[in-house]
């Protein structure tokens, strides 16, 4: 029922809003919300890029949405050669992949129908490019990027970043809220 509020939620946010932030604790089923999004994005002919923090996240995330949308997921991080790089912008460009999972860089293929962007660990610091040049947050520049193509932005994590928080408060944000873990699985205890 949760999940199905906030799915609510963030389509009402959408009338008014580019960017919602998902504030989830640890377990609440943020990864769920955003396969039905996806599903929704990807029926209209749009594509979605879904940004990690981190390469190593990719693979769990690559299971599951493999498992739903089979071979319009593609991958792209620097792990990947040249050729590797090459290919899989050629495949963005031809459209060939609907669901784009990536870390940061991932921003810079050539989208032609970009729909929806999903920032996952929108707090976390290896969001941020600081070495080489150019230097950019890949969070801010998701941002950027939709607005470009009228696209909307879920940011999800557990801890949001201060700024997002705080561009919530001031409502140029939407803010949805998952407080229970999914499944009626309870928290840890803290001592």
């Amino acid at each position: 029922d949760e999940q199905q509020q906030a799915l609510t939620q963030i389509r009402e946010y959408y009338q008014s809003k580019q960017v919602v932030l998902l504030h989830g604790v640890t377990g609440s089923g943020k990864t769920n919300i955003y396969i039905e999004k996806i599903k929704g994005r990807v029926a209209n002919g749009e594509q979605v890029l879904y940004l990690l923090p981190e390469i190593a996240l990719t693979a769990q995330i690559i299971n599951r949405l493999r498992k739903v949308f089979g071979d319009t997921v593609g991958i792209y991080h620097s792990k990947f050669n040249q050729n590797e790089r090459v290919e899989i912008w050629n495949k963005v460009l031809r459209g060939e992949y609907k669901i784009v999972i990536g870390a940061r860089s991932a921003l810079f293929l050539p989208f032609k129908q970009l729909g929806l962007v999903i920032v996952d660990e929108e707090h976390d610091q290896s969001l941020k490019q600081f070495d080489p040049a150019p230097r950019y947050n890949a969070r801010d520049s998701s941002i950027v990027l939709a607005s470009m193509f009228n696209a909307h932005v879920i940011l999800g994590t557990a801890t949001p970043g201060i700024e997002t928080y705080y561009n919530c408060e001031r409502e140029k944000f939407g803010l949805v809220k998952l407080n229970k873990r999914y499944g009626g699985m309870e928290m840890p205890e803290v001592m």
